[in-house]
């Protein structure tokens, strides 16, 4: 299993990149299943950079439900993420309080929050 940075998901997933891209597609294809290993603080990243330009929370959703179905990737906490892909699209909730939420549930502990929204989201959920 090896870790994998955020650009090679990036240039993978957009094909943005004339050098990188067909790159990051021979790493993807060529790898073993499961292991290139996305830990949580790449999905930060890779939601961040896909909202930051201009795709949306669905596109970004779908976006990491690609990636999990990708034979070559898994996911370190696949449940969570699981949970965030939902909770992107059925709520507004930022990156970090969906994080919160889906950790939050998955492991059944409490969370403490000012945000009303969470709040609310966590009571519900």
């Amino acid at each position: 299993m090896k870790l994998v940075d955020t650009n090679i998901i990036l240039r993978w997933l957009l094909g943005d990149n004339l050098a990188l891209s067909p790159r990051a597609e021979k790493i993807v294809k060529e790898a073993d299943r499961s292991s290139l290993l996305v830990t949580d603080v790449i999905v930060a990243e890779i939601v961040y950079v896909l909202r930051s330009t201009g795709r949306d929370r669905s596109q970004t959703s779908e976006a990491l439900q690609l990636i999990g179905r990708t034979e070559a990737f898994k996911f370190e906490n696949e449940e969570i993420v699981t949970k965030i892909t939902d909770l992107l699209t059925t709520t507004t909730l930022d990156f970090a309080d969906c994080y919160l939420l889906a950790k939050a549930h998955k492991e059944k502990i409490g969370l403490e929050t000012f945000d009303k929204s969470l709040g609310k989201q966590y009571l519900a959920v």
